[in-house]
């Protein structure tokens, strides 16, 4: 057994001592020490009546039993009926209303339509910085995409990168807020995800606890890594969870956090036995398990099950799945440990070492040397109890294995619970559940069922009351015999009708023999406890912040969608905080998880190399935070503006993949929104520049057309001009050839002749002028062609004149061809 500390009053406060004494770790951790601070918390937790984890107890055994409606409600409301032991003249039914239940389970299944994950961020300088280096290349990238792309064609070395590049800055910053990820980033957030997911944090235990948060107003988790690196979290009951007093709902002030839960034989046999932990000396024998036994619920003096050496080598004990009570918590304290610092005046070296200075024999000093220093390191450490208060035995106690620490070196002497507890709206160290705020309402309106209830039991039934005498006294006058035995009664029920003499002998009227009686009294306090039932119902909608007929309607809307969602909004928050209360506890689970998550890799084991590839330093700090999902109503709304958009802008589908933006919805609305606010502005740049290039195109058409006019208009004033000018040339031309014919012919007509001088323009006109315009074609030309010629040969042949006579008949026969 560890020395007792001298510096320890035994008679103090043990958890006093604990935190305020000056006392080294293995001081700490000695079992005595340890099972006085048990003894000690287990008496806070086991106060009788009017203690406060009894009173907290009660009031949650009351609420559960109104949530899940098995409130005793004969013992509640008997009274107010004058029922007792005694002869009782009613029987009512005392199984009425289930109304909480309903609520609770309405709120929880809206909540349970919420979807959360962790989102994981690095917050170190290095990583940030990572990040900032990132998008300044990108940006470089962006303002530089031409030249760079005309490079890369040039030389063939890549510049741009393959994958889709954002189109301006607005999409880079975009890409910066919602996407830009570490690759650690990420695989810290699946993994963590996928520890919680493992666990059942999303689905099964989400729900048990959604229902304690709404039943009791109190949620917690357990999380820890065993000696495998695997990491745990498991659900811890409300009822078992015991605490130290604090200020805050999550209980980061707490001194100590734990439970007291029932552990069964074969549990603690894995966890604390010998068989499986030979070298705790602090490990239970078979021996001492049978006599815990003993203890648990189950134990019963008559059994026949005795203590027999066979107990240790049996495969099964019949008291395996017995189950003892037992205590756990975790204290947290600061521990100083002191550091020798010598500088060693032979070598020139500083060496530390842990404890006060020691001299060559490993006795302590009185006084340090003059060449030492003594320096404390303090630290927040957490110290792990595990305690059997039925049997007074401390089964662990030490520091805790795997302890949580912060990832920022700036923090590492702190440390955090492995209990994850949070209560909303902490007054006091209490607050108000679901079925605690409305337990006034609701007696109200079962009290109201109840006296409805009785006074239908007791509801008279419409009668009809008979005169005999008046019966007796009915004359048929002179009928017959037959008339005088007709039961009147028989006959006024069966046929409604009635025959009787209405004046008697003095002349006075005769009232009816037969009279309806109404027996309506008991309506009007029917109606009556209606309308307290109603008021009630009120007071239970002002008391929880909600109508739960809306509650039951929101799930499956079938009213106006406008209406539902603006009643949702404004009721919401009056009883989301619940369900904010679960989301707390979820950030608190994961920061956990993901401290022990790279505390299992840093420190080599393999359970999450299936998720994590990479290798994780120290100096990376990573920060968790829940991310709540769209619900289906937001993303519902999301999908319809779109598809509303893409109906009216048919262009837009150019620029938005419809699947994609409703698959980033789902993730974050924000971000949807984001994307669809950047395609819109894509569109309207687009259509701002087709617009512009229209534009354009329809002015070069329009210049194109009037030059083509203009174009045509010259060539149509050159071809006139072109044509006047032939025909000036043309008329130029015939008035020539008129008067070189006139000329030419002016010789011929005094019997003269041609001229020498001007003989070749005269054979030039007969070849060019004369010749064409008596001859048709070619042939005729040359045959006109050769007689002139032969007709000019003969005259030198002859060489003599013709007569007068006959040269002045041959002239007027070459003036009339030449006329011709």
């Amino acid at each position: 057994m560890a020395e007792e500390p001298k510096n320890i009053n035994t008679g103090e406060d043990p958890l006093k001592s604990f935190q305020l004494a000056e006392l080294s770790t293995k001081q700490k951790e000695s079992p005595d020490f340890g099972l006085k601070i048990s003894k000690k918390i287990w008496g806070y937790t086991t106060t009788s009546l009017g203690g406060y984890f009894y009173n907290r107890n009660a009031q949650y055994v009351i609420n559960r039993n109104y949530a899940n409606g098995i409130m005793d409600v004969r013992t509640m409301f008997q009274d107010r009926f004058q029922f007792n032991a005694k002869q009782n003249f009613i029987r009512l039914d005392w199984q009425t209303l289930q109304i909480v239940n309903r609520i609770i389970s309405g709120l929880v299944g809206r909540w349970m339509q919420r979807g959360e994950k962790i989102e994981v961020t690095a917050t170190d300088d290095r990583s940030q910085k990572n990040k900032e280096e990132q998008y300044a290349q990108l940006e470089f990238i962006i303002e530089n995409l031409d030249q760079l792309q005309k490079l890369q064609d040039a030389t063939g070395v890549a510049f741009v990168p393959k994958d889709d590049l954002p189109a301006d800055k607005d999409e880079l910053k975009l890409w910066k807020a919602q996407f830009q990820r570490l690759p650690e980033e990420i695989e810290n957030e699946l993994g963590c995800n996928d520890v919680l997911q493992s666990n059942g944090m999303y689905d099964v235990v989400k729900e048990k606890l959604l229902h304690d948060s709404a039943e009791v107003g109190f949620v917690g988790t357990y999380t820890w890594m065993d000696e495998q690196g695997v990491i745990h979290s498991k659900w811890v009951k409300p009822e078992d969870a015991i605490y130290g007093w604090s200020e805050y709902p999550d209980f980061r002030d707490a001194s100590w956090l734990g439970e007291a839960p029932s552990m069964k034989i074969s549990e603690l046999r894995r966890d604390f036995g010998k068989e499986f932990h030979p070298n705790d000396p602090l490990a239970l024998t078979e021996e001492q398990l049978f006599k815990i036994a003993q203890t648990a619920k189950e134990w019963s003096f008559n059994t026949n099950l005795v203590w027999n050496n066979l107990w240790n080598s049996v495969y099964l004990r019949p008291y395996d799945e017995w189950n003892v009570r037992s205590l756990k918590f975790e204290l947290r304290t600061v521990d100083s440990e002191p550091y020798t610092v010598t500088n060693s005046t032979i070598s020139d070296r500083t060496y530390v070492q842990k404890g006060m200075p020691v001299n060559k024999k490993g006795e302590p000093k009185s006084a340090p040397s003059p060449n030492q220093k003594v320096i404390d390191d303090s630290n927040i450490n957490i110290y792990e109890s595990v305690y059997l208060p039925d049997n007074d035995i401390l089964l662990r106690w030490k520091l805790k294995e795997n302890m949580i620490r912060p990832q920022d070196p700036k923090e590492i002497g702190n440390a955090e619970y492995s209990y994850s507890f949070y209560m909303y709206q902490n007054y006091l160290m209490r607050n108000l559940a679901v079925p605690q705020k409305i337990q006034a309402a609701v007696d109200g309106m079962i009290l109201a069922l109840l006296k409805v209830q009785q006074d239908v039991s007791l509801a008279i039934p419409p009668g009809w009351v008979f005169d005999e005498t008046a019966l007796q006294n009915i004359d048929y006058g002179l009928g017959n015999e037959g008339n005088k035995s007709v039961d009147h009664a028989r006959l006024f029920l069966q046929t409604g009708k009635l025959y009787y003499k209405g004046i008697d002998a003095e002349g006075n009227r005769v009232p009816p023999p037969i009279e309806e009686i109404a027996n309506t009294g008991f309506a009007q306090h029917i109606e009556a406890f209606i309308r307290t039932y109603e008021f009630w119902y009120k007071t239970l909608r002002d008391e929880l912040g909600e109508d739960p007929n809306l509650i039951s309607s929101a799930v499956q809307p079938r009213v106006t969608a406008g209406n539902v969602e603006s009643s949702l909004s404004m009721q919401e928050y009056a009883t989301d905080y619940m369900y904010r209360a679960y989301a707390e506890c979820m950030k608190m689970t994961a920061r956990k998880v993901s401290c022990l998550l790279k505390d299992s890799i840093v420190y080599g084991s393999k359970a999450y190399r299936n998720i994590i590839k990479g290798e994780y330093t120290t100096w990376q700090i990573f920060n968790t935070d829940i991310k709540f999902l769209p619900t289906d109503q937001q993303v519902s709304q999301f999908d319809m503006i779109i598809q509303n958009a893409i109906n009216s802008t048919p262009e837009l589908a150019l620029f938005l993949n419809q699947l994609q933006a409703m698959e980033m919805v789902k993730q974050d609305v924000k971000l949807g929104w984001t994307y669809y606010n950047s395609c819109i502005k894509k569109m309207i740049l687009w259509k701002q520049k087709t617009t512009a290039e229209n534009t354009q195109a329809t002015g070069q058409i329009q210049i194109a057309s009037a030059q083509a006019a203009e174009k045509a208009k010259q060539e149509t004033e050159t071809v006139k001009i072109d044509g006047d000018l032939a025909k000036v040339k043309m008329e130029g031309d015939t008035s020539t050839k008129n008067a070189l014919s006139v000329m030419f012919t002016s010789f011929y007509k005094d019997g003269g002749q041609v001229p020498p001088e001007m003989k070749p323009a005269f054979n030039a006109w007969v070849e060019n002028i004369m010749l064409p315009m008596i001859s048709q074609n070619e042939e005729q030309k040359a045959t006109i062609m050769q007689q002139m010629k032969e007709a000019q040969q003969k005259p030198d042949e002859q060489g003599e004149q013709l007569p007068d006579n006959e040269q002045e008949q041959i002239q007027p026969q070459q003036q009339e061809q030449i006329a011709a």
